[in-house]
């Protein structure tokens, strides 16, 4: 579908027609972009998976910084209309013999099991983290926890697409050149790629504590190294701290979910929260422009992603915090329900 969809541009003639293909190719972008991966690596990776689902993410960026220079190229030698064509028929031509011939959604349908890892100890780990709680949709609904996760990925999703809609603009509008605004930029995106890498590799080694710790440092750097931009320095730190914050739009999702509801209905839930990811970002970039329209600066806005990476800090925070307490909770519950046996004396 979202190859027909960019195939389709190359035909648009009316700006309606922009705007209704715009909205197909939006319903299905988020579907295959985030829910399948997340489904797919969680179903083949007991262990790792946190660095599978980064490297899986970080295509996206590679596959941009491939593109875009192929795509301008096309276009400056033939046209735009072309251009649209030839990535719709490259995507046709690659993708539905990989998806229907070489992609399996679990690993027995390929005579395989999941990938385990082979130190025991990390194993045991990652056992005692996922086991505590596994939730339906609607006992995830009941919890404080889903409530404070939809919070903060919704926060996220929203500075996550506004910040890659509006760095540009706002360097620009500082008095940077062309060329300045165009490397920060670039570091930017090799950052957004690199990054979920490294994040996906923190949240394996040191669980979601350290992963959220991380995305929650850099969401409380980007807005003030935004804010002293018109020191040299600081560009370049916010092109690494947004990069590595708005990676948290995506790696974090797998181990998050699979933590705090299990595995019952995780595609289910993933879905709620790739649709609240949707919406955020849908919000936040207009929100972002009429900011900026309303008081002739970017200056209100980053005030207001910096109280909004607080909310975030604390909305993550809160439900690890709960997360722990509830899972002693259901522990000390199941020992009471299941009491120990005592031991059998030798030869009785």
């Amino acid at each position: 579908m979202l190859s027909l969809v960019t195939i389709g541009y190359s035909f648009a003639n009316q700006l309606w027609h922009f705007y209704l293909l715009a909205f197909v190719y939006g319903m299905f972008h988020n579907a295959v972009h985030f829910m399948v991966i997340g489904v797919l690596i969680s179903s083949w990776f007991q262990d790792r998976r946190e660095f599978a689902i980064g490297l899986a993410y970080s295509g996206s960026g590679l596959g941009g910084a491939i593109m875009i220079p192929v795509i301008g190229r096309a276009i400056e030698l033939v046209s735009w209309r072309f251009a649209y064509r030839f990535m719709g028929v490259l995507a046709l031509a690659t993708l539905v013999p990989i998806t229907l011939f070489f992609i399996k959604d679990k690993p027995e349908e390929a005579g395989v099991t999941r990938y385990t890892s082979a130190k025991e100890e990390t194993r045991e780990e990652k056992r005692t983290e996922e086991s505590a709680f596994d939730l339906s949709l609607s006992e995830s609904f009941q919890t404080s926890r889903f409530w404070l996760l939809s919070a903060a990925f919704f926060l996220i999703s929203g500075f996550a697409a506004a910040t890659s809609t509006h760095s540009a603009p706002y360097l620009s509008d500082i008095g940077y050149p062309a060329a300045v605004v165009s490397a920060v930029i670039s570091v930017f995106m090799v950052v957004l790629t690199i990054g979920k890498i490294i994040l996906g590799a923190v949240y394996d080694r040191f669980g979601t504590v350290g992963g959220n710790a991380l995305v929650v440092l850099c969401s409380l750097i980007f807005p003030i190294a935004a804010l002293l931009s018109h020191l040299p320095a600081f560009p370049w730190i916010y092109a690494v701290s947004v990069g590595i914050a708005s990676c948290g739009l995506s790696v974090p999702l797998s181990p998050l979910i699979s933590k705090h509801f299990g595995q019952k209905d995780y595609p289910m839930i993933f879905s709620i929260f790739t649709m609240i990811n949707a919406v955020g970002a849908s919000i936040y970039v207009p929100l972002m422009g009429a900011a900026y329209d309303y008081s002739g600066s970017y200056r209100p806005a980053w005030i207001a992603l910096l109280v909004l990476s607080v909310i975030i800090s604390v909305c993550l925070g809160a439900s690890e915090i709960i997360y722990r307490r509830e899972a002693r909770g259901s522990l000390m519950a199941s020992k009471h329900r299941f009491p120990a046996s005592p031991p059998n004396p030798a030869g009785k």
